[in-house]
Protein backbone atom coordinates (compact mmCIF):
# COMPACT_ATOMS: atom_id res chain seq x y z
CA UNK A 1 0.00 0.00 0.00
CA UNK A 2 1.28 3.92 -0.86
CA UNK A 3 1.17 6.62 1.43
CA UNK A 4 -2.03 8.44 0.73
CA UNK A 5 -2.44 12.08 1.89
CA UNK A 6 -5.60 11.49 4.64
CA UNK A 7 -6.95 14.65 4.34
CA UNK A 8 -7.29 14.55 0.57
CA UNK A 9 -8.93 11.41 1.06
CA UNK A 10 -11.79 12.62 3.52
CA UNK A 11 -12.25 15.84 1.35
CA UNK A 12 -12.41 13.74 -1.90
CA UNK A 13 -14.78 11.50 0.45
CA UNK A 14 -17.72 13.62 0.62
CA UNK A 15 -17.33 14.85 -3.43
CA UNK A 16 -19.77 11.93 -4.21
CA UNK A 17 -22.68 13.02 -1.59
CA UNK A 18 -21.88 16.53 -2.85
CA UNK A 19 -22.63 16.09 -6.59
CA UNK A 20 -25.64 13.62 -5.68
CA UNK A 21 -27.27 16.21 -3.71
CA UNK A 22 -26.87 18.52 -7.02
CA UNK A 23 -27.35 16.14 -9.63
CA UNK A 24 -30.66 13.99 -8.36
CA UNK A 25 -31.78 17.68 -7.00
CA UNK A 26 -31.80 20.38 -8.96
CA UNK A 27 -30.07 19.13 -11.95
CA UNK A 28 -31.87 16.20 -12.93
CA UNK A 29 -34.02 15.45 -10.10
CA UNK A 30 -36.87 15.41 -11.68
CA UNK A 31 -35.83 13.60 -15.19
CA UNK A 32 -34.36 10.65 -12.38
CA UNK A 33 -37.99 10.76 -11.24
CA UNK A 34 -39.48 10.45 -14.28
CA UNK A 35 -37.43 7.40 -15.02
CA UNK A 36 -37.83 5.88 -11.83
CA UNK A 37 -41.69 6.31 -12.56
CA UNK A 38 -41.50 7.73 -8.82
CA UNK A 39 -43.08 10.81 -7.22
CA UNK A 40 -40.99 12.82 -4.73
CA UNK A 41 -43.18 11.46 -1.90
CA UNK A 42 -42.78 7.38 -2.91
CA UNK A 43 -39.11 7.93 -3.16
CA UNK A 44 -38.97 9.68 0.41
CA UNK A 45 -41.50 6.30 1.82
CA UNK A 46 -39.60 4.47 4.27
CA UNK A 47 -36.71 6.85 3.68
CA UNK A 48 -33.21 6.81 6.58
CA UNK A 49 -30.87 9.40 5.72
CA UNK A 50 -28.25 8.56 8.22
CA UNK A 51 -28.33 4.99 6.91
CA UNK A 52 -28.38 6.25 3.75
CA UNK A 53 -25.90 8.89 3.69
CA UNK A 54 -24.13 6.86 6.52
CA UNK A 55 -23.29 4.16 4.51
CA UNK A 56 -22.91 6.36 1.24
CA UNK A 57 -20.31 8.25 2.95
CA UNK A 58 -18.72 5.00 4.11
CA UNK A 59 -18.45 4.11 0.85
CA UNK A 60 -17.39 7.50 -0.90
CA UNK A 61 -14.37 7.39 1.31
CA UNK A 62 -13.17 3.74 0.47
CA UNK A 63 -13.66 4.86 -3.22
CA UNK A 64 -11.29 7.49 -2.52
CA UNK A 65 -9.16 5.76 -0.79
CA UNK A 66 -8.45 3.46 -3.59
CA UNK A 67 -8.48 6.27 -5.97
CA UNK A 68 -5.17 7.56 -4.14
CA UNK A 69 -3.51 4.15 -4.41
CA UNK A 70 -4.44 3.87 -8.12
CA UNK A 71 -2.81 7.17 -8.47
CA UNK A 72 -0.16 6.43 -6.10
CA UNK A 73 0.35 3.47 -8.19
CA UNK A 74 0.52 5.18 -11.29
CA UNK A 75 2.42 8.19 -10.56
CA UNK A 76 -0.05 10.35 -11.02
CA UNK A 77 -0.53 11.77 -6.73
CA UNK A 78 0.79 15.02 -6.29
CA UNK A 79 0.63 15.87 -9.76
CA UNK A 80 -1.75 17.50 -12.32
CA UNK A 81 -5.70 17.38 -12.74
CA UNK A 82 -4.91 15.12 -15.67
CA UNK A 83 -3.58 12.59 -14.26
CA UNK A 84 -6.78 12.47 -11.77
CA UNK A 85 -8.88 12.50 -14.99
CA UNK A 86 -7.21 9.64 -16.36
CA UNK A 87 -7.25 7.83 -13.16
CA UNK A 88 -11.18 8.11 -13.05
CA UNK A 89 -11.79 7.64 -16.57
CA UNK A 90 -10.37 4.37 -16.46
CA UNK A 91 -11.95 3.37 -13.78
CA UNK A 92 -15.50 4.33 -15.22
CA UNK A 93 -14.65 2.36 -18.05
CA UNK A 94 -13.54 -0.52 -16.48
CA UNK A 95 -16.15 -0.36 -13.29
CA UNK A 96 -18.83 1.45 -13.97
CA UNK A 97 -19.67 1.02 -16.97
CA UNK A 98 -19.73 -2.93 -16.92
CA UNK A 99 -22.21 -2.60 -13.98
CA UNK A 100 -24.13 -0.47 -15.84
CA UNK A 101 -24.73 -2.10 -18.82
CA UNK A 102 -25.28 -5.67 -16.53
CA UNK A 103 -28.26 -3.36 -15.02
CA UNK A 104 -29.70 -2.78 -18.95
CA UNK A 105 -28.68 -5.88 -20.27
CA UNK A 106 -29.54 -8.83 -17.51
CA UNK A 107 -32.25 -6.81 -15.35
CA UNK A 108 -34.22 -4.96 -18.01
CA UNK A 109 -33.40 -1.27 -16.14
CA UNK A 110 -33.70 1.66 -18.70
CA UNK A 111 -31.20 2.66 -20.38
CA UNK A 112 -31.76 6.35 -20.09
CA UNK A 113 -31.28 6.06 -15.80
CA UNK A 114 -28.53 3.65 -16.34
CA UNK A 115 -26.88 7.01 -18.48
CA UNK A 116 -28.12 9.33 -15.78
CA UNK A 117 -26.38 7.32 -13.01
CA UNK A 118 -23.31 6.33 -15.29
CA UNK A 119 -22.63 10.38 -15.89
CA UNK A 120 -23.18 10.95 -12.44
CA UNK A 121 -20.91 8.49 -11.23
CA UNK A 122 -18.43 9.82 -14.22
CA UNK A 123 -18.67 13.20 -12.57
CA UNK A 124 -18.33 11.96 -9.04
CA UNK A 125 -14.83 9.61 -9.77
CA UNK A 126 -13.43 12.73 -12.20
CA UNK A 127 -14.11 15.41 -9.28
CA UNK A 128 -12.37 12.83 -6.41
CA UNK A 129 -9.14 11.75 -8.69
CA UNK A 130 -8.54 15.51 -9.44
CA UNK A 131 -8.64 16.45 -5.71
CA UNK A 132 -6.64 13.71 -4.54
CA UNK A 133 -4.41 14.01 -7.64
CA UNK A 134 -3.74 17.67 -7.41
CA UNK A 135 -3.77 17.79 -2.77
CA UNK A 136 -0.55 17.49 -1.83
Amino acid sequence: MFKVNWLAVIAAGFVPLIVGALWYGPLFGKRWLALMEKTAEEIQEGFDPLRTYGLSLVLALATAYILAQLLATTGGSGGSAMAGVHVALMALIAFVLPVAHQGVAFERRKAGLAWLNVAYNGVALTLQAVVLAVWR
